[in-house]
């Protein structure tokens, strides 16, 4: 009788282990969620050990800062795979879509499947690796296609502009600025320290974002104030034109300095008087911009996905 009961008691609980067995998971820690799809710090570790493949692949890693780094992060490659999973919600691509993908690839390539995924091995990837980071080149191709190219766009004034502000430093450097110039007089001021503060003063006004024009027109008593139209270096003075060589198109600069004044200057538009440098050089630049400015317009497009999704980072940086 006691036989019979330890076997029923036996009976009774050895179900409930091998329930409980068969229900046991590897519980991962997600590091962040987009929406309701979860990215796991073990996606971190697959990133890492697919780089070269995603580099073969990915359409947009290798113009990324992370793309130049041995060693990022796990944040940065966090914050890629937060883009990357917004990529692939919007611009889903289908298992279809991906198997005539590698289908063309080996039409191509003229190998077979069992080629290709031996080619894979031998690089020391999984194919499962290879479909999964041809499912997200598709979904960013058309992102670019459709959301990024028709937006990056350079124009020729744009490019003589560079062209201009890049070789405005050099001393053979044959061509005129557009300079703006507030002036503060030492000669109207009690003591220069006064001349200073006043200069100083609109300095701030400058870096709270007022028009130069505007603060210009306030220090114009002080004469030599506001636009003082095209000049060349030999028309400039050698405090500003030092300055002038430091700074870009557009851009202002600090106070400077010398016996009689404390002025700010403004480079507006840069003319060269001879364009014989650019035809050489107009192809390297307008790849410079236009890459400049496809990784702005695909930041901007980022920034606000982002501000529309449901983002939320677990990993502790």
């Amino acid at each position: 009788m006691k036989l019979s009961l330890r076997l029923v008691l036996l009976c009774a609980v050895t179900p409930a282990f091998g329930s409980l067995s068969v229900r046991a998971e590897v519980v991962e820690q997600v590091a962040a969620v987009v929406n309701k799809k979860a990215i796991y710090k073990s996606d971190l570790s697959i990133f890492r050990n697919t780089l070269p493949l995603r580099s073969k692949v990915d359409p947009l890693f290798a113009g990324e800062a992370l793309a130049k780094k041995a060693n990022p992060s796990d944040q940065e490659i966090l914050d890629f795979l937060i883009n990357e999973t917004m990529i692939l919600e919007k611009f889903p691509a289908s298992d279809g879509d991906v198997e005539q993908e590698i289908n063309s690839i080996q039409a191509n390539m003229r190998i077979n499947r069992d080629a290709l995924k031996a080619a894979i091995r031998r690089e020391g990837f999984r194919f499962e690796d290879y479909f999964r980071l041809m499912r997200s080149s598709i979904s960013k191709r058309l992102l670019i296609e459709r959301e990024i190219r028709n937006k990056a766009a350079v124009s020729e004034d744009e490019i003589r502009t560079e062209y201009n502000r890049i070789n405005a430093g050099s001393k053979t450097f044959r061509g005129s600025f557009r300079l703006h110039l507030i002036r503060i007089d030492k000669k109207n001021y009690r003591t220069p320290t006064l001349a200073r503060e006043a200069a100083s003063e609109a300095l701030a006004a400058l870096n709270k974002g007022e028009s130069f024009q505007d603060v210009a027109s306030r220090t114009h008593v002080d004469g030599g104030s506001g636009d003082l139209g095209f000049l060349s270096y030999s028309d400039m003075q050698p405090v500003i034109q030092q300055e002038v060589r430091r700074l870009g198109t557009g851009k202002t600069g600090g106070l400077i300095e010398d016996a009689s004044a404390f002025m700010i200057v403004k480079v507006g538009e840069v003319r060269a008087e001879t364009d014989s440098g650019l035809d050489r050089e107009r192809e390297g630049i307008r790849a410079r911009l236009m890459d400049a400015e496809f990784r702005h317009q695909l930041r901007l497009w980022l920034d606000r996905e982002r501000s529309k999704n449901l983002v939320k980072v677990n990993l502790r940086s």
